[in-house]
Formats: structure tokens, sequence, C-alpha cells
């Protein structure tokens, strides 16, 4: 496994005060043992063998105990070590692996499905800490697995994976640990674009727990021809485009409306529904003819503001502290 140095860093980021995303994508193993199942489970063996080798008078339960401590602690040494240089090298970048947490919510073929995280899982994540101590920002995926299409349980598989990044966020030592899902445009491993009802439950729903951001990913495969790329850019134009400006703007005004401007609007657990989608009574999107930008026209009315203070509450930026975000505060 080879580490990373320092000019690997230096190469990619050359700017000192570089500021943007920093996504380690490292998808080999995973930190804890618990979590090495399927193909993935070569590394326990292996880990087990190397014990065994050196221990061969040992019995099973002290090999499996060895094995698993020297395989979580070499695992931390090396993660955290890589984002103590990266945060050491270029600290205001937003640094963090891609994927974590996970809440391996995939038993969506069951009749009984929920979404949630099983309690063994929130137990495993949370003796993450220390990766969540040393992250900069949580980059949870959000596909959407193709046999989730046309079952109605996206929403359900989305809302909990978002959901348990924020509530390890909430325990970590940085109280501004920023969460930003990796989502798709298409279900994944397909050609299919998500409705429109599926970018409320990606999208909209990241942005109603109080995301600061999402991270919209295309694989090379989608983009290979120039029909590909003729769909994408169709799709953007009609779909996803207007509602990103939609959902952006609602979450700007709702911050204006209720946060004074210094806060996110986070969705109320009183209303699991609510979305920051403008009122369409209120406002219109409207095409720019020949392909220009897009433009929103309308303004929030007195009942737009009313619904959204009953539907959502602030979380105040750093700096900020009160419940509409209105006063200064000392970190």
């Amino acid at each position: 496994m080879k580490p990373f140095i320092p000019e690997d860093i230096l190469a990619a980021m050359p700017a000192p005060d570089f500021s943007g995303l920093v996504v380690i994508d490292w998808e080999a193993w995973r930190p804890r043992w618990a979590f090495n199942w399927d193909t993935k489970d070569i590394y326990r063996q292996r880990s087990r063998a190397l014990v065994q080798a050196q221990h061969p008078d040992w019995p099973a339960p002290w090999v499996e105990a060895a094995a698993q401590d020297q395989f979580q602690r070499a695992a931390r040494a090396w993660m955290a070590g890589t984002l103590q240089l990266g945060r050491a090298l270029r600290p205001r970048g937003l640094w963090g692996f891609y994927g974590f947490p996970n809440c391996y919510n995939y038993d969506f073929l069951s009749p009984n499905y929920t979404g949630q995280c099983t309690p063994d899982i929130r137990a495993q994540n949370d003796k993450l800490g220390w990766l969540w101590d040393q992250s900069r920002a949580l980059y949870p995926s959000i596909y959407v697995p193709a046999a989730l299409e046309h079952t109605g349980k996206a929403w359900m598989y989305v809302r909990h994976r978002v959901g348990e990044a924020f509530r390890v966020a909430a325990a970590a030592r940085d109280p501004n640990l920023l969460v930003l899902p990796y989502a798709q445009i298409f279900y994944d491993m397909t050609d299919h674009f998500l409705p429109l009802d599926e970018l409320e439950h990606t999208l909209g729903e990241s942005m109603a727990q109080g995301a600061a951001g999402v991270v919209l990913w295309v694989s090379w495969e989608s983009t290979r021809t120039k029909e590909s790329c003729q769909a994408i850019k169709e799709y953007v134009d009609t779909a996803l485009g207007p509602f990103i400006l939609n959902m952006t703007s609602g979450a700007l005004l709702c911050s204006q409306a209720l946060c004074s401007g210094h806060g996110r609007c986070v969705r109320r657990s009183s209303h699991p529904e609510a979305l920051l989608i403008l009122n369409p009574a209120s406002f219109s999107i409207q095409l720019t003819p020949g392909g220009g930008p897009l433009t929103l026209k309308g303004a929030l009315s007195p009942e737009d503001r009313v619904q959204m203070a009953v539907e959502f509450k602030c979380r105040c930026y750093p700096g900020w502290q009160g419940a509409q975000c209105e006063q200064k505060s000392m970190w």
C-alpha cells in the first residue's frame, strides 16, 4: 500500500491557500474489521494468516483478536495519517474520504424495508470517531441503486444515509464539519436518468437535511459518445438545471428569511417530508431563448415565509448563534 507523500499533495494542489474539496477515493478495504465482508473478506483472511505465521502456537480466538486489532490499528494509522498530512500542507482544503460514513442499508428487496441504519452499523460508525475528527468534510454516497428504480424506496435509502452522516458529524470534534453527499444523475450503473421525484429524494433530501452542497458525479462511460453527451445536455437543460435553480434559490431565500443570511435552513423533525422547493404559485423558472441561462421570477409571499418557519429551523454558520443566527459568537 503506497502512502501519500508531500510531493503528491503539493503537485495536485500547488496553491498554498487551496480551499476546495479534497476527496480521497479509497474503496479497496474498509477500516472496521466487521465491514470487510464478501470480496473484502480476503483482507481478514490475510490478516489472520499473518498473525498465525507469527504465532503458530496460538489458538484461533487469540489469532482472530490479534488480527482484528492489528488490521484496525493499521487502517487508522494510514487513513488518519493521510488526512493529517493533507491538513498540514493544505489546511483550508475540505479533506475527507469518499463514501464515509456508510449506512450499508442495502436490504431494499425486503418487503419491510425502512432504509434505517441498523444499531450494529451505527455502533461501528461510532468507533470511527477518529476518522470524523480528522476530516474537514464528510462525503457519503447517495447513488441510487438500479434495483430501486420504480420501487418508491429510494427516499428511504437516501434519507438515512444522509442522516447517518449528520449523526456522526454531530459527535465530531469540529462542530462545523460539513456534509457533502455524492450523487449521480443516473440510477447507478445504468443510463437511466433520475426523474424529478428522484431528484427530490436525492438532491432535495440532502439540502433539506442541511447539506453544504452535493457533489454530482458522472462516470466517463456516460460521456463516451456524442449521443450520450447530447442526452446529458438535454437533461441538464430541461430537468436538472431548473430543479437545481429552484432548490438552491429556495435554500438561499430560506436562509435570508429565517436565519438572517447567516445559517442554513434545516428541516424540523416534525415535518419529515418538507423540502426547500419554491411555491409554484409564487415563483416561475423561465428558459432563455437560444440556450441562455435560466431565470427565476417571483418573491416569497407572507404565507411562504410562515410555512418555511413551520417546517425549517436554522443551523448557524461559524461565528453566528441564536434562533435566527442573528448574534455574533466567539467561535
